[in-house]
């Protein structure tokens, strides 16, 4: 009875969200939940820095929507309230300045994270989880500030693109960078 009254009551919330703003996740150990109170099951964990766009906030909890139009609910422990964006992009490249003849320290595949720190003429300086630090164009990011793609008004064909996608996360991906540290970032259960 306790979820289905959190589920009618999230509902509720999310065809009244006007006024969305948007959060990160600023710990590693993040978790969403399919409700606000640790008595609720882990839905998946997000990555450091992923964006999310805010739908509601009941007492320490933020109902929250992803990119990919999930939604779960976060304490505010495992929220900050700086900017960040994800990669919606196939790749973006990482500039040394915000100039597209700078240097290119490397290439953030498809949901890669970042903390926005400064934003400047179309350009984005962001701060990774690796802390390095660069510059992305502000094309081909989500930053949660408008609302996510809803996963009810996709089509049949888009659902079997994002399916492709998601098996393709699970490899290892590597920066074509200075340190070649691996960049899969995805969510868990």
């Amino acid at each position: 009875m306790r979820i289905a009254s959190y589920a009618f009551a999230l509902m509720v919330l999310l065809s009244s969200a006007a006024h969305a703003e948007s959060i990160m996740a600023n710990h590693k150990e993040s978790k969403i939940r399919s409700g606000p109170a640790t008595s609720y099951p882990v839905l998946w964990r997000p990555r450091l820095f992923t964006p999310f766009e805010v739908l509601a906030k009941y007492e320490s909890w933020y109902a929250v929507r992803d990119v990919e139009g999930d939604v779960g609910w976060i304490h505010d422990s495992g929220v900050g309230k700086d900017n960040a964006a994800i990669v919606t992009a196939k790749i973006i490249n990482v500039y040394e300045s915000a100039d597209t003849n700078s240097r290119i320290i490397y290439q953030a595949p498809k949901n890669y994270t970042f903390k926005v720190e400064e934003s400047k003429d179309g350009w984005l300086k962001v701060l990774d989880p690796d802390n390095e630090t660069g510059w992305i164009a502000d094309k081909g990011v989500w930053k949660g500030e408008k609302q996510a793609e809803s996963k009810v008004e996709m089509k049949d064909d888009k659902k079997a693109d994002k399916k492709s996608e998601k098996k393709g996360e699970k490899q290892a991906k590597k920066k074509t960078g200075k340190n070649g540290k691996k960049s899969g970032k995805k969510k868990s259960d």
